[in-house]
């Protein structure tokens, strides 16, 4: 599969997790850490070039970063998310479409969701 067409699927992936958080419900925000400026601002700008089909090296960058500053509650989330776009990255193709990633994705996505006001402004407050 070309590059491009890895980040589509990529892309794809974390849009249907995304959408799939509407109908979830959410943890009690209160008992969670806050998510740091630096975590918030990476997840916005990662949703902002997934929309503009940013290749892996970038998302893996700004996953990166959001690894770094995970609130503690998702920071495995956080790292199964990077470890699967740097398999992908290398050609691994089991990452796409695996159960396990796509709940920890989904934790991070609920998290920046709930937490920065990930698709309710632009740029989230948490920023």
């Amino acid at each position: 599969m070309r590059a491009p067409t890895r980040a589509l699927a990529l892309a794809v992936l974390f849009l249907i997790a995304a959408a799939g958080l509407a109908g979830c419900s959410q943890n009690d925000a209160k008992s969670l850490p806050v998510p740091s400026k630096a975590f918030c601002k990476a997840a916005y700008t990662y949703d902002k070039k997934v929309e503009r089909k940013a290749s892996l090296a970038v998302q893996i960058g700004l996953v990166q970063t959001m690894v770094d500053h995970a609130p503690n509650d998702i920071a495995k989330d956080t790292q199964i998310f990077l470890d699967a776009l740097q398999r992908r990255a290398n050609g691994d193709k089991s990452v796409v479409d695996n159960p396990k990633i796509m709940i920890a994705v989904n934790n991070v996505n609920r998290r920046a969701q709930s937490d920065c006001g990930l698709f309710e402004q632009d740029p989230p407050s948490g920023m």
